[in-house]
């Protein structure tokens, strides 16, 4: 009987003490600097009670991932609330990319869950081509994961600058001779027609000669060759080759049409009416094999094909074979059926 007397004494003290409290309805604290939440549940009678950090994504560093009670859960005053904190991203060591070539630091990026930033290039002779100088977060530095790495690249050694040639009345072949030997760029070369000019040899340059150029810089040249033909010649490892041949002295202009499979498909280069006498010319580029065929009045006056492939044993250089017109001949035999 006094056991159940004390029980229930207590029972009635505490459920009076507990309805007499205050209740509060607990606000939205995720997402929260932790500093702003304690000050908040003090001045609200509550207590804040800390049960652990990890990393999170979403939640920045120092704010309240999750709480218990739940947002809008009532509450009485002197309870605890309980607080998990964010220890924001995940962070990696940003590794060390200097001197990688720009290929392989990408590939190291990726694999260490970073992104690649902005890359900025710049001229080095400490530092290979195409290599990485600097980056940003520095190498070896604690940083989130998915962060930015901007990157600094090398382009070489700086190019030495010289005083542009004058290639004004010189052959073609032999400008461009003079402009690959010194490291300028593969030129855009413009034919127009001066009758008071040699054919075939430049009329103009651009930049203009004795003014100064570095290496690589764009060329273009103006040709005295009749058709207006405009040709953009793209950079490649090797020189452009120059294919010529004269048309026949004469009175009549003559119908030439110039056909390539240089591209894949067959094309026409040229198809112009051209005085005779005057040399047709043409500029293949390096490393593909290519096939010419020159139509003189729709007849097939030359083939030229070009065999990067196989070189000249002798001279090292990037064979030519030039053929007639096809011409068919009767079987030896009776068992050959084609020659």
């Amino acid at each position: 009987m006094a056991f159940i007397m004390t029980g229930g004494i207590t029972y009635y003290s505490v459920r009076v003490f507990t309805q007499s409290a205050d209740e509060i309805v607990l606000p939205q604290l995720t997402g929260k600097n932790i500093l702003y939440v304690l000050e908040t549940l003090t001045n609200m009678g509550l207590n804040a009670k800390l049960h652990g950090t990890r990393y999170d994504d979403t939640v920045p560093r120092y704010a309240v991932i999750s709480q218990a009670p739940k947002p809008g859960a009532t509450i009485k005053k002197g309870r605890d609330v309980s607080l998990y904190i964010s220890k924001g991203k995940k962070e990696n060591m940003m590794p060390d990319l200097r001197q990688l070539p720009l290929a392989q630091a990408l590939i190291l990026l990726e694999k260490n869950e970073f992104q690649k930033g902005h890359i900025s290039a710049t001229y080095s002779i400490s530092t290979k081509k195409d290599s990485v100088i600097a980056q940003y977060p520095e190498s070896f530095s604690p940083v989130p994961k998915g962060s930015f790495c901007n990157l600094l690249i090398s382009r070489g050694d700086a190019p030495r600058g010289m005083i542009m040639p004058d290639t004004k009345g010189l052959r073609l072949e032999r400008a461009l001779a003079m402009i690959e030997h010194l490291d300028l760029g593969i030129p855009i070369i413009i034919s127009t027609e001066n009758q008071n000019q040699t054919y075939g040899s430049v009329l103009s340059s651009t930049p203009q000669p004795g003014s100064y150029v570095a290496a690589n810089t764009p060329i273009t040249l103006v040709v005295n060759r009749p058709g207006g033909l405009t040709l953009n010649a793209q950079e490649t490892s090797g020189s452009l080759i120059l294919l010529t041949h004269s048309l026949d002295p004469g009175i009549l202009n003559r119908h030439v049409r110039v056909e390539t499979d240089m591209f894949g498909p067959i094309i026409e280069l040229y198809n112009e009416y051209m005085k005779p006498g005057t040399d047709i010319q043409i500029l293949i580029p390096p490393g593909i094999k290519t096939c010419v065929d020159i139509f003189i009045d729709n007849n097939l006056e030359r083939t030229m094909i070009i065999d990067p492939w196989n070189e000249d044993r002798h001279t090292g250089e990037t064979l030519l074979w030039e053929s007639s017109p096809l011409q068919f001949y009767l079987p030896i035999s009776p068992d050959l059926v084609k020659n």
